[in-house]
């Protein structure tokens, strides 16, 4: 068993600094052991805002990053933020994971930027997919937008992760997806989701909250609602045979005529 935390986070006009201590003293209230704590998207500068996204901006390998490092080795656990990544004269969309040991594992750039929030003429999109390794678990890194692509979890499915992780800042405008999409993309290909969105209201945008881990059968295995709190399920990998067994749509869909 693997347990993963999610912080929702009440988005508020706050420095990446206070962004971070908040986060730091919800892991200490943390009593059972947890392998990966996970932050919305933009978790750093908040979405929604062009003037804080250009100011916090930053390299992967920059000072809020060396922050978010140390917390990783300080409560020996892996740490997944969103943040505006500052490469050269681009921006990019940007979530990092760092390991236990305060090491980056990847620094996923988000490839589909949605019109919401002008991010297509905000940010750069990224060439990339992310799967990486922690604690035993195959993870698919997406943010946001992408987990609403079936083509791009299916993807993943096909490359055996366990676990689909997706920081994101979904307003309650597009209910959706938090409520029907992420829930759907565990189900149709026997895999855990661990939806990861803000809440509050900031930047004119209300979001909705309702981050989730979700397990292979389309059902929670914890959620939260619209405050800020730190949230924390199993993964059972166990479990990912036992569905694909009864419901095996990756061989399936093999069989199903493209037209």
């Amino acid at each position: 068993m693997n347990s993963i935390g999610i912080f929702q986070y009440q988005s508020r006009k706050e420095t990446p600094t206070d962004r971070i201590e908040r986060l730091d003293q919800a892991i200490k209230k943390i009593k059972e052991k947890v392998d990966i704590i996970v932050c919305p998207e933009l978790f750093m500068s908040g979405y929604g805002n062009a003037e804080d996204i250009k100011k916090y901006a930053e390299k992967s390998k920059g000072s809020f990053a060396e922050s978010i490092s140390n917390l990783a080795k300080k409560f020996n656990l892996s740490i997944i933020y969103g943040y505006p990544e500052l490469e050269g004269d681009k921006l990019y969309n940007s979530a990092q994971c760092f390991d236990n040991k305060g090491a980056s594992l990847a620094n996923h750039r988000k490839t589909v930027l949605p019109k919401t929030s002008n991010e297509n003429e905000i940010f750069y999109p990224g060439q990339k997919n992310s799967i990486i390794s922690i604690a035993g678990l195959k993870i698919s890194l997406v943010i946001c937008y992408e987990l609403e692509f079936p083509e791009i979890i299916r993807n993943a499915a096909f490359n055996k992760v366990d676990l689909v992780i997706a920081p994101t800042g979904q307003s309650n405008l597009w209910p959706a997806a938090a409520r029907h999409i992420s829930r759907s993309r565990a189900f149709e290909n026997g895999i855990f989701v661990a939806y990861a969105n803000s809440c509050g209201k900031n930047n004119g945008i209300n979001f909705m909250g309702e981050s989730k881990i979700i397990n292979p059968k389309g059902l929670d295995v914890v959620s939260a609602k619209d405050k800020e709190e730190l949230i924390i399920g199993e993964i059972d990998l166990n479990l990912i045979s036992f569905v694909r067994k009864k419901l095996p749509y990756l061989d399936d869909v093999k069989g199903i005529k493209k037209y």
